[in-house]
């Protein structure tokens, strides 16, 4: 029997949609290094695909951004429910995620990453952009499918007119060099979790993500040194004025 995890209730609290900001970043921290936790967060994860009252991804993702969404009430179920998960699991069929972005090299679409883009209007919560139109006081949140496992990402978006906006990392200190964030490799959704605001201009908007596993820095990028061991996902998106 694998020995249990005194951090394993900030799972249960990520999925109850009950866990704080500050204990959401915890837990981010430990499951890179806790394969007892990690097991249950995946296992968790089956169980969302086939349970619609576990809070859906745009729930967590709210919850763990300190955002208040209206949701169901849900309690953690105990771990047998969650095996029981993955044997059904095997017997589901898998439907189309229309809200992935997915990476593509020449006319082949990469079916290992995929990119999951969210807009936060002032006061609201994280809607997913299926219709490729943002506003532009929105806050824009991310997610990722890493299944070829990726140590790191960037996510910057690029104007109409050549000006770049940085979101993961953020950099708003020009004297630093921030460098890609580490990210978790899978198949399931993992959340990116912060929101961001830029200042974003009416017009097309392109958002780039890079996948790599090297450190490179926001500097390199836009100078247009993108690693040689990389996949890159670009989502176009029209900004519009609030109304």
């Amino acid at each position: 029997m694998k020995p249990s995890c005194a951090s394993r209730s900030l799972v249960d609290r990520h999925f109850a949609g009950t866990i704080s900001p500050a204990d959401e970043r915890a837990l981010r921290g430990h499951l890179e290094t806790c394969a007892t936790c990690r097991e249950r967060y995946d296992r968790y994860l089956l169980l969302a695909r086939l349970d619609r009252s576990v809070p859906s991804a745009e729930d967590r993702l709210a919850r763990g951004l300190g955002l208040s969404r209206p949701r169901r009430a849900w309690r953690p179920l105990a771990v047998v429910a969650l095996g029981f998960a993955v044997a059904l699991l095997v017997f589901q069929l898998r439907s189309p995620d229309p809200q992935a972005y997915v990476a593509r090299g020449g006319a082949a679409v990469d079916p290992d990453q995929a990119l999951y883009v969210y807009r936060i209007a002032a006061g609201g919560v994280p809607q997913p952009v299926l219709d490729g139109v943002i506003r532009t006081g929105d806050e824009l949140a991310f997610a990722y499918r890493n299944r070829a496992g990726w140590p790191r990402v960037l996510v910057y978006g690029v104007d109409q007119g050549g000006r770049v906006y940085w979101y993961h990392p953020g950099w708003t200190d020009p004297a630093a060099t921030p460098v890609a964030v580490p990210i978790e490799a899978g198949p399931e959704r993992h959340e990116l979790p912060e929101a961001v605001a830029q200042p974003l201009p009416p017009g097309r908007l392109q958002i780039h993500a890079v996948f790599t596993d090297e450190a490179v820095d926001v500097r390199a990028i836009e100078r247009g040194a993108v690693p040689a061991r990389a996949t890159e996902i670009v989502v176009s998106l029209d900004v519009l004025h609030d109304p």
